[in-house]
């Protein structure tokens, strides 16, 4: 047996302390039961049993592997894909009657060497600049065949020959059906490789299993003129005042076999009978590397421990048997239950808490409340107050809140003074007192508070001060009826809005809570709404109210800016390119 992520047993290593906690936890259940009057002891609380529990989950997260399970044999024959390079070098007459013509052949002598047998499958790829699949995984060799006839140099578009593409359209040839021969690229070119790019495409083919043998057609030694178009007596194709001469090339096509497991075959000028050659030299390579890449695993067992795991944790959830004697301290633990039940609702920090689940649902009134309760019970914590505040906003008592705001404000640190005062600026537009507005927000863009969320309320109470200007000059300005574009302004421009990304309550983050009733002068954090109140979430504005609306205006101009057309230019390479 070995563990496929071994890693994970380390994990192990916390059971002693978790162990260690336990044996503490079961001495002070002895203790608390003895001092409420109860006999004997208190009931098991299955302890033991979740450590095993956990023991065995870790175990099976480890992936335990041991044996052999029986596999599903994979049905008989081969995945061929023929990839045949259709680039206008492929026209050139150095063989008989061109390298493409004698490709074409020579995958024709394989198909015909496969016609007895049964679940082979092949398809052809065309490619050249890029790859084009002319006819898919199909066991009728008859349609292989005339897709093969069919082929032409030049016939893909753009041109050049580029290997990568030929391999990565030979590799999305494959379905998700495998069989025991394999999958096998069969590559057909003179090996010009204009792009230079293939290794990435070969070492993605030697990932998934598949093998390429690779096929150079062509001369070797001599370059051959490659014509410009397809046919006996085209004239051969120009480039910068020069006759174009192509030779084979053997490098790209021999390292891309090699750093697969495949054969690289110099086929040259002459057709070869490329069956005979599949069967001695290309097929037992290909079941050989097979059965190496892929040997039989091991069968996975973590179901095992998986069942243990959750064997032992429902027993461990069940209840124990107490065996208590009769007391008379059972009036006296009842009390001190009620005591430690009740405790907690003076804690300031649930109701803060619970003033913010009420606060992001809606429930602004519900949210007051609970806020008020924390006011209460820590009255020098400016967070409740602050958080109160903007429920009152939220619910439209702007005055309040701007006594609120004020109340908090005297006793916040620097940071929250900085976020009241975005916030008693947003109240002053809602209130119509535009001046007070640009006051508060002028003290806010003073404000020295640093931290990321701090430079983006800043930002906003930029924002907003320009929109509050505008308001002023507008009150100022004599009405032009005249005037198209100040009649069709949004109604979020109308006196008394209240601007979008207030500050939002406070009471998310741990760290923020308020401990056993202390007071604390953190900031609030999460992200700004409307209203001023802080939580995970944006706080939701007032549907159809002016902060609402100028929210959508606000956020039109912001798309506005960042959808501004790219002005780069485009450069256009196209004349410059090899096209053979």
């Amino acid at each position: 047996m070995y563990f496929a992520r071994p890693e994970i047993l380390g994990l192990l290593g916390t059971l002693p302390l978790l162990a260690w906690a336990m044996a503490r936890g079961s001495g002070r259940r002895r203790r608390d039961w003895a001092l409420l009057g109860l006999g004997g002891y208190p009931p098991r609380d299955g302890g033991r049993l979740w450590l095993a529990s956990l023991a065995c989950l870790i175990g099976a997260l480890a992936q335990p592997r041991w044996g052999r399970e029986s596999q599903t044999p994979l049905p008989e024959g081969h995945d061929v894909v023929l990839a045949l390079d259709v680039s206008r070098s492929m026209g050139a007459r150095d063989a008989v009657p061109d390298r493409l013509g004698v490709s074409v052949e020579t995958a024709q002598s394989l198909l015909d060497s496969f016609r007895t047998d049964g679940g082979d499958r092949f398809a052809v790829v065309a490619f050249a600049g890029r790859g084009v699949l002319r006819c898919p995984l199909t066991t009728n060799l008859g349609a292989v065949s005339e897709s093969l006839r069919a082929l032409k140099p030049g016939d893909v578009r753009p041109g050049g020959t580029d290997l990568a593409a030929a391999l990565d359209a030979a590799q999305e040839a494959f379905d998700d059906q495998d069989h025991t021969g394999g999958r096998i690229v069969i590559l057909f070119s003179d090996g010009e490789d204009h792009s230079q790019r293939w290794e990435l495409a070969a070492q993605r083919q030697k990932a998934q299993g598949v093998m390429v043998h690779t096929v150079a057609v062509g001369d070797l030694e001599h370059g051959s003129p490659v014509p410009s178009r397809p046919g006996a007596r085209a004239d051969p194709l120009r480039y910068g005042g020069s006759v174009v001469l192509s030779q084979r090339n053997d490098e790209a096509l021999r390292a891309i076999a090699e750093r697969t497991g495949g054969a690289f075959i110099p086929l040259g000028l002459a057709t070869s009978d490329l069956g005979q050659i599949y069967q001695k030299l290309i097929s037992p390579v290909s079941q050989f590397r097979r059965v190496a890449a892929f040997p039989p695993e091991p069968a996975e067992r973590f179901s095992f421990f998986l069942l243990a795991s959750l064997v032992l944790g429902v027993t461990a959830s069940m209840p124990g048997r107490p065996r208590p004697r009769r007391s008379r301290g059972w009036v006296l633990g009842m009390i001190v239950l009620s005591a430690i039940g009740a405790g907690p609702r003076d804690d300031p920090a649930m109701w803060v808490s619970e003033g913010r689940e009420h606060y992001l649902g809606g429930r602004f009134d519900k949210a007051f409340d609970a806020f008020r309760h924390a006011i209460k019970r820590a009255p020098g914590n400016p967070i409740p107050i602050y958080d109160a505040a903007a429920a009152l906003y939220q619910i439209g008592s702007y005055s309040e809140a701007r006594t609120f705001y004020l109340k908090a404000r005297a006793l916040a640190d620097l940071s929250l003074k900085t976020r009241i005062d975005y916030a008693l600026g947003n109240t002053s537009l809602g209130l119509g007192d535009v001046a007070s507005a640009l006051k508060h927000y002028d003290h806010c863009l003073a404000s020295t508070a640093n931290g990321p969320e701090i430079e983006e309320v800043r930002r906003d109470a930029a924002l907003n001060k320009q929109f509050a200007e505008q308001q002023s000059r507008r009150s100022l300005a004599p009405p032009d009826d005249d005037d198209e574009s100040a009649r069709d302004q949004p109604d979020a421009r109308k006196p008394g809005g209240d601007p979008p990304n207030s500050s939002t309550p406070h009471g998310q983050d741990a760290e923020n809570r308020i401990p056993d009733g202390a007071a604390s002068n953190q900031p609030p954090s999460g992200r700004r709404g409307p209203g001023g109140a802080g939580g995970s979430g944006p706080a939701p504005p007032t549907p159809g109210s002016p902060g609402d609306r100028l929210a959508k205006a606000l956020e039109n101009v912001r798309e506005a800016r960042r959808s501004r057309l790219d002005e780069t230019p485009i450069s256009d390479n196209a004349d410059n390119r090899k096209d053979w």
